[in-house]
């Protein structure tokens, strides 16, 4: 075809490069008034039957299409013409005069690496420019870069879509598959899998460079046995930071080369700074020569995790578990955990005796017996209420619910809880389920408290309640709460065990500062939240303070209710005390669970005698100057936590022995523990259980990461070995 003229211009000179899918010539346009040189590649169709040509036909349409836009690039060519004829088809491109970088490595031999820094930086702009418009280059290498005369740039020529028309039209390939193009050494395992990807140009591109820095072809260079990289810097004298730097692009697997233009430009500025991050890199082996061995023994080699993959993993523990800990602990998972070493801890406690200033008058099953009743009638409570109120006792608290007459004695009791220091019960209890009781009839309101006690999800007795409703409601003048434990509709009530204490404190000259928040002297009475200490999302319903109890038997001096029936009193037990009257038989179905319900102990505690640790509770705040119960604020619990599941994956990745390593999981876990211990001796009530289970769950994963990458590197140096021991 040499001296015709294609399309009416373009007259052939000079075969630049032939295949089976036809050639590329140097060629002269006619047309021009300057007849400037361009280059014209010839496709030749594989068939030609009329579905295949329609299919070609557009096929080189889109690729036309494709090389119009990126010719608009300086230092790429471009697409001057494109055309069919005689059912071939033919592209005209800009031809560039000047060497190829091929017959420039020839020339030289090997480059110096401020070359191969120049080269890069040439090129790499090209590459973006080009992946910016979606496309792969596929065959980039040093017969496609030109080195223009005219402008001294290099040039980026012949782009692997063209031949994949050619191969497309020369075998009649028609699926949607992509083809695999490219130079052997040149072209990375995806690409020629058929999957070219972004990072497929730049392993090019820095196998490109090797080849100009070491004067070998890339098929000439050897490989790593493990990691199938090529083996080139015993080739070339290169600074560590570019050799990391073509090292990197040059990665045989996809996902550890770099994966964009812009990554290898910001590492190509800092090439200085890429070695200490290397020595900080995932893994690194350790290599040592047996004590006593002589020299030229073999290393034993160990491996060690390097300082990014520490982080990396410590990182990793720690936000998965902080993540996994905190979610499971807001849906309630550790608390019955917390409300268990809370009670060991509680129960643990010296019992503090009998506070003198109460005194409790009981009803046993010997009183009940001794009078032949199921309960005391009115006659008899209210000579015992008459015979106490002889010896001048500050309040009376008559634990005993009296809705309903109890004959004989109806006019005698009603009388006598007439006196201003009586204060009678009510029960608000649970609306939806009608078990509200009455207080005695006749009382005025500020006689009557309500005896409700709230138990928590494990039935036992950790929190009071002392209003009936929370401040917010009553600021609000709101108190209905329908998830309550108690009936909280009815206007604002206080307990019998407030109502006590405030009243024995009048005579200190002690009142409420406040109606919204109780304030008695110096000491606040803040009601706990839903997260308060272990608890979490807990049902708190009205104005509820946690508990501290005083002792488990002996929370103030006893009397029977037989013996005050009797008038067998004295008085120094009564006189400006509080005395409290109720059940304590064991039939008595008002009997709580407490903290002290631990290690198989089943005794229940009477209502009463809860009462009563809650009045010892609040008249030693204010008058002896005791801490109440507090708890940390919900950001610092949560930062406790996450600050215990970082240290445990920290510690978990910075030694190999193990011996150390259980001395810091146990260390960890004491830590957790006693952090817990002091502030509940300090009267405060901090999460263990959560603490505890992040700590051992963030080093337990750090832990089982750890021993996978070294297992792994382990597994992968006997593949070598045995690989190695079979080579002839």
């Amino acid at each position: 075809m040499l001296g015709q003229t294609l399309n009416g211009r373009y007259k052939l000179t000079r075969i630049l490069g032939a295949g089976g899918f036809g050639q590329t010539y140097l060629a002269i346009d006619t047309r021009l008034s300057n007849r400037p040189l361009c280059v014209v590649k010839q496709l030749k169709p594989a068939s030609q039957d009329a579905n295949f040509l329609t299919v070609a036909r557009r096929l080189f349409e889109t690729e036309v299409k494709t090389l119009e836009r990126l010719g608009s690039h300086l230092q790429i060519p471009r697409l001057l013409d494109s055309f069919e004829e005689d059912s071939e088809f033919y592209l005209v491109q800009e031809y560039i005069d000047g060497k190829s970088l091929d017959d420039k490595i020839k020339q030289a031999g090997k480059f110096s690496e401020a070359e191969i820094i120049a080269l890069l930086e040439g090129v790499l702009p090209i590459l973006k420019f080009v992946h910016e418009h979606h496309v792969v280059h596929r065959d980039l290498k040093p017969d496609n870069l030109i080195c223009c005369q005219s402008t001294g740039k290099i040039v980026l020529i012949d782009f692997g879509a063209v031949k994949e028309i050619r191969t497309r039209l020369l075998t009649g390939e028609q699926t949607g598959l992509t083809i695999g193009i490219g130079t052997q050494g040149y072209t990375p395992s995806e690409q020629l899998s058929g999957k070219p990807r972004y990072s497929s140009d730049i392993y090019a591109l820095g196998m490109t460079a090797i080849h100009a820095m070491t004067g070998r072809s890339p098929a000439d260079l050897p490989e790593d046995f493990d990691s199938l990289d090529p083996r080139w810097q015993d080739f070339a004298e290169v600074s560590p930071g570019l050799a990391l730097l073509l090292g990197k692009m040059t990665r045989h697997y996809i996902y550890q080369r770099y994966s964009s233009v812009e990554e290898v430009e910001r590492d190509l500025t800092r090439l200085d700074e890429l070695p200490a991050e290397a020595a900080a890199a995932d893994t690194y082996v350790e290599t040592s020569i047996p004590k006593g061995s002589i020299a030229g023994s073999t290393p034993i080699v160990r491996w060690k995790m390097g300082k990014r993959a520490k982080v990396l993993t410590a990182a990793i523990a720690t936000v998965l578990t902080s993540a996994f800990v905190l979610s499971t602990r807001q849906m309630g998972v550790f608390v019955l955990g917390e409300l268990a070493i809370y009670d060991q801890l509680a129960s643990a406690q010296p019992d503090l005796g009998p506070d003198p200033r109460l005194l409790l008058v009981e009803i046993t099953e010997s009183d009940l017996q001794s009078l032949k009743v199921n309960i005391p009638n009115d006659k008899s409570v209210a000579t015992v209420i008459a015979n106490i109120q002889q010896h001048k006792p500050a309040l009376i608290g008559l634990d005993l619910l009296r809705n309903v007459p109890h004959s004989p004695g109806e006019d005698l009791l009603k009388k006598s809880l007439e006196a201003e220091n009586i204060i009678a019960i009510t029960k608000i209890g649970k609306e939806v389920e009608g078990d509200i009781i009455a207080p005695p009839t006749g009382m005025s309101r500020e006689q009557v408290s309500f005896s409700d006690i709230v138990v928590d999800s494990d039935r036992r007795v950790r929190r009071a309640l002392i209003h009936s409703s929370s401040p917010d409601e009553s600021s609000k003048g709101e108190s209905k709460n329908a998830d309550s434990s108690v009936n909280t509709a009815e206007p604002r009530m206080s307990s019998l065990s407030i109502n006590l204490a405030i009243g024995y404190l009048e005579k200190y000259q002690i009142f409420p500062k406040d109606n919204r928040i109780l304030q008695l002297g110096d000491v606040t009475f803040h009601p706990i939240s839903p997260t308060f200490g272990g608890y979490q999302n807990e049902k708190t319903a009205g104005y509820e303070i946690f508990m501290r109890y005083r002792s488990q038997k002996n929370v103030a001096p006893r009397i029977s209710f037989k013996d005050a029936l009797d008038d067998k009193l004295d008085s120094d037990l009564i006189k400006d005390k509080i005395v409290l009257i109720g059940m304590t038989t064991a039939s008595n179905r008002d009997m709580f669970s407490t903290i002290y319900n631990t290690g198989g102990n089943l005794a229940e505690m009477p209502r009463m005698l809860v009462h009563a640790q809650v009045i010892s509770q609040i008249l030693s705040a204010v008058l002896d100057g005791e801490k109440l119960p507090w708890a940390l604020p919900d950001w610092i619990e949560t930062a406790w936590i996450i600050s215990l599941t970082g240290i445990g994956g920290t510690l978990m990745v910075l030694t190999q022995r193990g011996p150390i390593l259980i001395a810091f999981g146990v260390s960890g876990l004491t830590v957790a523990y006693l952090v817990g211990v002091l502030c509940f001796h300090a009267g405060g009530w901090v999460p263990i259980a959560a603490p505890m289970s992040a700590f051992f769950l963030s080093a337990a994963g750090a832990r089982i990461s750890k021993s996978y990458q070294r297992r792994h590197w382990e597994a992968k140096q006997e593949a070598r070995q045995k690989a190695l021991s079979h080579e002839p």
